[in-house]
């Protein structure tokens, strides 16, 4: 875990660069596609979506986390392939940036995570 400063900018510029978004992503969806079947179950996609942004957390409960993946379930369905999850991906940090605002913050992150990889590319772009 590291902390690091980003704002709402970090996360859209993150996406809007398809290029690398998609990249990105392709790698943690073949991290997380354990069985290599090029199809993330709803079983692959709890044991792992929490390395790739923070769904669960210490202070939420059993039932909370629940609620976040049966949310995500009924949106997108209990199976993912790569764009799908692209998809998901891009519509959880659309949210994070949305409740931002134009206000930066500072956050303890997964080094690996998406955000930190958000927070690499727009350093990488100059900004």
């Amino acid at each position: 875990m590291i902390e690091t400063v980003f704002t709402s900018q970090t996360l859209i510029g993150f996406i809007s660069d398809t290029k690398s978004f998609e990249s990105i992503t392709n790698d943690y969806f073949k991290i997380l596609d354990l069985d290599n079947d090029g199809n993330l179950s709803s079983s692959e996609l709890r044991q792992g979506l929490n390395r790739v942004v923070a769904v669960e957390s210490e202070v939420a409960s059993r039932e909370e986390t629940d609620s976040v993946y049966n949310a995500i379930f009924k949106r997108f369905g209990e199976n993912f392939v790569a764009e799908k999850f692209r998809d998901l991906m891009a519509e959880i940090l659309t949210a994070m940036a949305r409740a931002l605002g134009n206000s930066p913050v500072i956050m303890v992150v997964h080094n690996d995570g998406l955000i930190m990889k958000a927070v690499h590319h727009e350093l990488k772009q100059g900004k």
